[in-house]
């Protein structure tokens, strides 16, 4: 770990590119945020440490070779955090911090486009085998990147945090039977090409404690192609939800989501 306190090299990085994707997990002020994430930072562990193709300058001084990224050992939701470190001093600063759920549901995605930002963090757009296009954050990025070929297939684990949340009561009468429009993911008018509006069926429901309340993770559906179906691990915090609304089994639910996922190792 850097021997100077990294998150005072740059503190506006911690929230800045990632503002409301901290937002949709905490209900806190962007320095309350702050303060959280470099407090479990201390108690966090090194997952990877890849090279720097060139040495980038840092605030303060130093040039940074390695780019270290950092986050809980454990956990559904975890708090990921890259950082510029230079190896002979040991020093660093934070390049960017985002909420990562670990909890995930696998799919292979044919790989259609690759879209980075300076190498360490990117999106991916490519299509499941059933067909259904999507584009979501690649939260591993920065160790995986490099090796993806367009075209190739590759298994992906797919989650999502919601921006908003909230039942869907349409129902449709035909006949005697009342039936449910379809499960929809469809890119969200205003944001980026990783952000989601959605109607989805809830599969199953884990509520899960954070300090500042209850997070809900979700089997939802959020796509379907005839037969075929595209389920996500969806997290919802608290404050996101109507007052006094608890997802369950079978809710038909809209809002909307980020949309990321992570390559899945042999």
């Amino acid at each position: 770990m850097p021997s100077r306190d990294p998150m005072m090299e740059k503190p506006s990085a911690v929230i800045d590119a990632h503002a409301t994707h901290w937002a949709s997990l905490y209900p806190d002020a962007p320095e309350e945020i702050r303060a959280r994430i470099k407090s479990i930072v201390a108690k966090s562990s090194i997952i990877a440490q890849v090279e720097l193709p060139e040495t980038r300058a840092m605030p303060g001084g130093g040039r940074a070779d390695t780019l270290t990224a950092m986050a809980e050992a454990d956990g559904d939701v975890r708090h990921m955090v890259l950082l510029l470190t230079e190896r002979q001093t040991s020093s660093g600063c934070v390049l960017s911090a985002f909420p990562f759920a670990a909890g995930a549901i696998t799919h292979p995605v044919r790989i259609e486009h690759v879209a980075s930002t300076g190498g360490a963090e990117g999106q991916i757009r490519g299509r499941t085998e059933d067909g259904a296009e999507i584009s979501f954050f690649d939260t591993l990025f920065f160790k995986n990147g490099g090796d993806y070929q367009v075209g190739e297939s590759y298994q992906f684990a797919l989650s999502a945090f919601a921006y908003s949340l909230r039942p869907y009561g349409l129902r449709v009468v035909r006949g005697c039977d009342t039936v449910a429009p379809p499960d929809v993911l469809k890119p969200a008018r205003q944001g980026g090409n990783d952000d989601y509006e959605f109607r989805a069926t809830v599969q199953h429901v884990y509520p899960m404690r954070l300090d500042t309340g209850t997070v809900y993770r979700m089997r939802v559906t959020v796509a379907r192609t005839g037969q075929s179906m595209v389920d996500v691990a969806l997290y919802a915090a608290e404050h996101v939800l109507p007052a006094g609304y608890r997802p369950k089994p079978g809710d038909e639910i809209t809002g909307r989501l980020w949309l990321q996922g992570y390559l899945v190792e042999d």
